[in-house]
């Protein structure tokens, strides 16, 4: 029906929603419950059409019966949340009724066909929060962080942003900014009065100053990121080292195929696990070693490629007997990697139970174990939970997104440019000085969403799912 496509959004303002939309905002396929929300101006004319009632009592569960145009859709609960104390700034209702895929849909079209709504965008419903005021842009884009929270890392982070802990740290990165360009300004446009002026060493210093928690918090985004993301720890070595031993021992269960010949791992293969509450790819590659098979070369090619891509290296070696000549190269190959990259390398000395031992002295973590009886596999998890570094607490505020990292650089980097001005041009610093800061703190507003452009906020949440 014409009543049911999808037209653009209109424009937004704050407060100034035009029209209505509507969208399932639980997860696809059926379950015990599903919620479909209305949202905008025409959102409790609609829910009362629907369920054919007269009126919704705000903020009160209501047993209602929904129906379109060709009878009763199902049994439900209804609940009004006016604009003024609605998460969204503007009117919301959410309908629960059973989770089947195809009531959900149908009350959708039932809302849509009405032509008094729309069906959302995705993102719309944490969209029109931040238009009216009830988010910033950080804020908004820790909806999506939570919904995709995968470990107490990730949730723990998203939580933080979204109550607003990224946002405060920012707002004080700007404040010294603030206060160093009003006192840059006011010179410039009132030279006649008596303002006490910086002098070069005082503005380089405050510059200096300013931009060090910038860079403290730009710093944070290896961490954030894991915390968020998830970690990819690869495990490489020579062949029959027990790499797919020691996968299958890390996951607790038999995954990757294990057998005595050498060079039956042929791909990579990944599998996910939790370490010390923080989300972790595991990934199993073919032994190092010039291999003539075309299949076999094109696992050490993967295998290298994994190496180049991870955020932490496990070196499986077999402690069972001594390195060779090739096992001396290719464990140096890994290394050098390592260190070019600033991996974390932690060395596993396999096959304990065969009389393997660390040998020597190792400069990287190191620990021997057994893949096949469980001894030592342990030991390895926390020294790669310790590789990777600590999970976000609750006493530091950690970057988690592109966006926002790249956001920190660009003011770290105006500031450097303001602190050059400050240094080559000693007698006339102050208009060049002035842009940057300017330019940094522009910088800054943007990870809030100040002057946010519709492109900007279309980057942004088109990454949400529909309903939220």
């Amino acid at each position: 029906m014409a009543q049911d496509r999808n037209p653009a959004p209109q424009a937004l303002g704050a407060g100034q929603t035009v029209d209505t939309i509507a969208a399932i905002a639980t997860p696809p396929g059926d379950g015990a419950l599903g919620i479909v929300r209305l949202a905008g101006p025409g959102a409790l004319t609609l829910a009362l059409r629907l369920a054919g009632l007269d009126a919704l009592e705000p903020r009160v569960a209501a047993r209602v019966l929904l129906r379109d145009a060709r009878g009763p859709i199902d049994e439900g609960v209804a609940v009004f949340f006016p604009a003024a104390k609605s998460p969204l700034g503007e009117d919301l209702v959410e309908l629960t009724v059973h989770g089947s895929a195809y009531i959900l849909e149908r009350l959708v079209s039932a809302a849509v066909s009405t032509g008094a709504a729309r069906r959302a965008q995705p993102g719309e419903f944490t969209q029109r929060a931040f238009l009216n005021g009830k988010l910033d842009l950080a804020q908004a884009e820790a909806v999506c962080g939570l919904v995709r929270a995968r470990s107490e890392a990730a949730h723990q982070a998203a939580l933080r942003q979204l109550r607003g802990g990224l946002s405060q740290a920012v707002r004080r990165c700007r404040e010294p900014i603030f206060d160093l360009l009003v006192r840059v300004e006011a010179c410039l446009d009132h030279p006649e009065e008596d303002i006490p002026s910086l002098t070069p060493a005082q503005a380089g210093a405050a510059v200096a100053a300013a931009r060090a928690p910038i860079d403290a918090l730009a710093a944070s985004y290896r961490l954030g990121r894991l915390a968020s993301e998830g970690a990819r720890v690869a495990l490489v070595g020579r062949p029959n080292a027990g790499k797919s031993s020691l996968f299958n021992a890390l996951l607790g269960r038999e995954r990757a195929i294990v057998r005595p010949e050498p060079g039956t791992t042929r791909d990579t293969i990944e599998e996910d696990l939790e370490l010390a509450g923080r989300r972790v790819t595991l990934v199993d590659t073919a032994g190092l070693r010039a291999a003539a098979d075309p299949a076999e070369r094109e696992g050490v090619r993967r295998a290298a490629q994994a190496l180049e891509s991870c955020d932490a290296a496990v070196l499986v070696i077999d402690g069972s007997r001594a390195p060779d000549a090739e096992d001396g190269l290719e464990h140096a190959a890994v290394a050098e990697t390592a260190r070019r990259r600033g991996l974390p390398l932690v060395r596993a000395f396999n096959k304990s139970d065969l009389g393997g031992r660390l040998d020597g002295p190792i400069a990287d973590p190191a620990v021997a174990l057994s893949a096949a009886t469980g001894a030592g596999v342990g030991e390895l998890r926390g020294l790669l939970a310790r590789a990777l570094g600590p999970s976000p607490d609750e006493s530091r505020e950690v970057v988690t997104s592109d966006r926002h990292h790249a956001a920190l650089q660009r003011a770290s980097c105006e500031l450097a440019a303001a602190e050059e001005c400050v240094r080559a041009l000693a007698g006339g610093w102050e208009d060049r000085a002035a842009f940057h800061l300017r330019q940094a703190a522009g910088a800054l507003g943007d990870i809030l969403g100040e002057d946010a452009g519709e492109q900007a906020l279309h980057a942004v949440f088109s990454r949400f799912c529909v309903g939220k």
